[in-house]
């Protein structure tokens, strides 16, 4: 009878699995969608209005005049000073379109409407004349004037005028590129360009003849193919031999930084996790996966197999790990089992709705193919569980089953939508945000060593974040059809967020998120400061929130910006090795708050009897001399004083080098709220944080956190920080944190082109906010000291004393200049402070 009920129960399974199957085969392709039918408003610029390429060839003729020249301080008005070099050329290239017609023809007609100016300009030029790229240095956006429409004689003449500002280097060359027309049909088959050169000489002539050829004038004639003119400076004479400077700066500082780097974050991990296997085998694992996530940018073709890898390979490689390395099963009770299946059967329905909606399946198919699915699987569980004899578990068992039986046949539907091509712009992104939760799922139970319920709803929200905010999510149509005119896709600089993109980038997040969990691991216990894992880990941390993504690199003929590793994260990473020092062995570290009070107390008893002996030599002196005081009584008050000293010992004072008996994760935290409370007024000078998810919302928020993560080393590391008391140490973290914060604006500081002025402006924000914060926390931390060992802070900082008020009194001072500064700063020190966000690349005449 057992055997017999095996073979039934997997006969229902397969017949589940048969009718998901014949739901997959049956399903039609789901028609893609279209226009909204009905009179069609007519497209104001559009170039075909009905005719053929020969008619246009006979009735228009079009000319376009190319001038360069030098540009004139009037044209550069708008350009930000910062941005002009003046040992480069700056350039204005001046293009000109003419379109001569037909009165009567409807294209002037349709012109002279000019409904969609200014942007249809663009494409108006672009597609019928064929756009003209210009190399170089861009340094204002192209600018078009409104279309001038000229008749006389039965005949109208169109005039399009582009300008272009570029900056070329001595000794660049220019070139023109004249772009293929893309408008169907062509508007003419050929037109006459001249292009006058002015101070520059025509170098190279491709894809063309010119029929006229002088100093000051080019003359050709283009069609329907593209062609290019190369042009040198005339005052720029050409060495027969130029030295060659193979070496970068930049590939050097960014070499260094990634050995740095993976040093620390191999040494963060410990040497008691690599010796583990599982370890060994999850690495290996990560470092096959990792170079496939570059593979869409060098063969597009093979993008299908990165989003297998990211988001499926990735996250079964997660959990797989997870698994071996916790002890225990996840604990989820039948309750959260049976809630999240009815989730699940809930957004099955929903898909399932949309497949009958849009006609993938009808109506009685589908009802009839997921009943037969459900009920099989549920009679399968029940057939497979019927031997242990309670009724209950059979039950919930046979719920689990139909559940995922009803997922699978909307995922198996899905998959043939997406295969097709037509399918809710949204379910993709679902679908890779709930296999991507799985990543920081098993993460966070491996850093933690448990399984946690609220670790799974967070990772799940985040993951959706990850993909977009909630505004994306629920766009008009996401989750119906495709738009007939796909939208723009976002981009962070110039690297456009795809799915795939948003997942890599969500890695990295994660990344620094498992760092912070690992300081929050080790950080329970005063010895977490001396463990080289817990150092690693921290200048990990600080390192990745000062890379600075500068610059782009061409990769299969796309423009790919890098983070490229940059000298702030070495100076960062210098920075932090120079203010960690080991303690020095007198240093006794408190256990307890009572320990932490008696230490203090006897500093404090110290220092009274260390000043009681300074001002019996200062007395002493006139009580003499006056007869006031003998030296029998003096020699008694000053041994009695030095006998004192020596019971309390002649040693360095140390109490004030302590944790206070606090755990180094506690005092972290309460150096990071300090400093971020600080440096926020300064906040407003760098704009609000933006972002179309959280990974370039958080990219975007580097700012606002670098300078705190040094506070929070601060607090972390407080005994091995240089010095002995508070203030000391805090001197020293300004030092080091002025450093790192000032090597960011090197290259800015070094250009001739910003006035002085603006260079002291910049150094007195940065300097201002790092010592507002470094000075801040450190008195902070004395009153803090003072507060744990239930002392008043004014027994170390009397505020009726004109030199304990000389370093809030500096900070206070240095603040109120940085406010000045910043109310007088103009546009440069704007842009230095927050970075020029337009990279000096190849740009598009539009």
């Amino acid at each position: 009878m057992g055997k017999l009920r095996i073979v039934v129960a997997f006969g229902l399974a397969m017949v589940s699995l048969a009718a998901i199957l014949w739901c997959v085969v049956a399903a039609r392709p789901v028609v893609a969608p279209t226009r909204p039918a009905g009179p069609e408003v007519p497209d104001t610029w559009e170039l075909t209005a009905g005719r053929t390429a020969g008619e246009f060839a006979a009735e228009r003729e079009a000319t376009t005049e190319v001038v360069l020249g030098r540009a004139g301080r009037a044209d550069l008005t708008g350009v930000p000073a910062g941005r002009i070099d003046e040992r480069q050329s700056q350039v204005k290239v001046t293009i000109t379109h003419r379109l001569r017609m037909r009165a009567a023809d409807e294209l002037a007609a349709t012109l002279r409407q000019g409904s969609e100016f200014p942007g249809g300009i663009q494409r108006f030029t672009d597609d019928g004349f064929g756009a003209i790229k210009v190399l170089g240095a861009v340094l204002a956006p192209t600018k078009r004037l409104a279309p001038v429409l000229t008749t006389s004689a039965g005949h109208t003449t169109v005039e399009f005028r582009v300008t272009m500002l570029r900056q070329l280097q001595p000794g660049e060359l220019m070139e023109l590129a004249f772009r293929t027309p893309t408008g169907r049909p062509l508007i003419v088959l050929r037109r006459a360009v001249t292009v006058f050169p002015g101070e520059w000489t025509p170098l190279r002539v491709q894809g063309v003849r010119p029929s006229r050829e002088d100093p000051e004038r080019l003359e050709f004639a283009v069609g329907y193919y593209p062609v290019s003119v190369t042009l040198a400076q005339d005052s720029y004479g050409f060495p027969d031999r130029e030295e060659e400077d193979d070496f970068s700066w930049a590939t050097a500082l960014g070499i260094g930084t990634a050995v740095v780097l993976a040093w620390y974050v191999l040494r963060a991990m410990g040497l008691a996790w690599w010796r583990q296997t599982v370890n060994r085998e999850f690495a290996i694992g990560l470092a096959l996966a990792a170079p496939t996530l570059l593979i869409p940018l060098v063969v597009k073709e093979f993008t299908p197999f990165a989003y297998v890898i990211l988001f499926g390979a990735v996250p079964a490689l997660a959990v797989w790990h997870a698994g071996r390395v916790l002890p225990t099963s996840p604990p989820w009770t039948v309750r959260e089992v049976l809630g999240v299946t009815g989730l699940g059967v809930l957004l099955s329905v929903g898909m399932l709705s949309w497949s009958w909606l849009h006609e993938q399946l009808p109506g009685r198919t589908l009802l009839t193919g997921a009943a037969i699915a459900a009920l099989a699987a549920a009679g399968s569980a029940v057939g497979f569980s019927a031997d242990l004899g309670i009724r209950m578990v059979a039950v919930r068992l046979a719920a689990f089953a139909a559940g995922s039986a009803l997922a699978l046949l909307a995922l198996a539907l899905w998959a043939r939508a997406l295969a097709e091509g037509v399918y809710p712009p949204d379910s993709v992104r679902l679908v890779l945000s709930l296999g991507w939760a799985l990543i920081p799922i098993a993460a966070v139970a491996v850093a933690t060593r448990q399984w946690s319920r609220r670790a799974v709803v967070v990772a799940v929200v985040a993951s959706f974040l990850v993909q977009g905010w909630p505004t994306e999510w629920l766009d008009a149509g996401s989750w119906s059809l495709p738009l007939a005119t796909p939208g723009v896709e976002p981009k962070l600089g110039d690297l456009p967020l795809s799915p795939l993109m948003r997942g890599v980038l969500g890695l990295l997040l994660l990344g620094f998120g498992l760092l912070v969990l690992r300081l929050r691991r080790f950080g329970g216990a005063i010895q977490a400061i001396s463990l080289p894992a817990a150092e690693g880990t921290m200048i990990s941390g600080l390192m990745v929130l000062y890379l600075t993504p500068r610059g782009s690199i061409t990769i299969a003929d796309s423009d790919v910006p890098l983070p490229l590793l940059s000298i702030t994260s070495i100076v960062a990473w210098l920075a932090a090795r120079w203010l960690l020092v080991t303690p020095h062995p007198s240093v006794v570290e408190p256990t307890s708050a009572d320990e932490h009070r008696e230490l203090i107390r006897a500093a404090l008893h110290k220092r009274l009897l260390l000043i009681s002996e300074q001002e019996l030599y200062r007395i002493g002196r006139g009580k003499i001399g006056a007869g006031e005081m003998t030296m029998d009584d003096f020699d008694e008050r000053r041994q009695s004083l030095e006998e004192a000293l020596r019971l309390h010992g002649r040693d360095p004072e140390t109490a004030f080098a302590t944790a206070a008996g606090c755990p180094p994760w506690v005092n972290g935290m309460y150096g990071f709220v300090v400093s971020l409370l600080l440096s926020l007024p300064f906040a407003f000078l760098y704009g609000r944080p933006n972002g179309v998810d959280l990974s370039s919302f958080v990219f975007d928020t580097r700012y606002l956190l670098a300078l705190p993560a040094f506070g929070f080393l601060f607090g972390y590391f407080y005994p091995r920080i240089r010095g002995t008391q508070p203030m000391t140490k805090a001197l020293y973290l300004m030092a080091a944190a002025l450093a790192t914060e000032l090597s960011g604006y090197l290259s800015a500081l070094v250009e001739p082109d910003i006035g002085g002025l603006d260079k002291v402006q910049v150094v007195a924000i940065v300097g201002g906010e790092v010592a507002l914060v470094c000075i801040g926390l450190g008195l902070y931390w004395e009153w803090r000291l003072m507060h744990l060992a239930g002392e008043p802070w004014a027994r170390v900082r009397n505020i009726r004393s004109v030199r304990s008020l000389a370093t809030p009194l500096l900070a206070v001072i240095i603040a109120a200049v940085t406010a000045a500064a910043t109310s007088a700063a103009g546009q440069t020190v704007d842009r230095i402070l927050q970075g020029d966000e337009q990279v000096t690349t190849t740009s598009t005449s539009k």
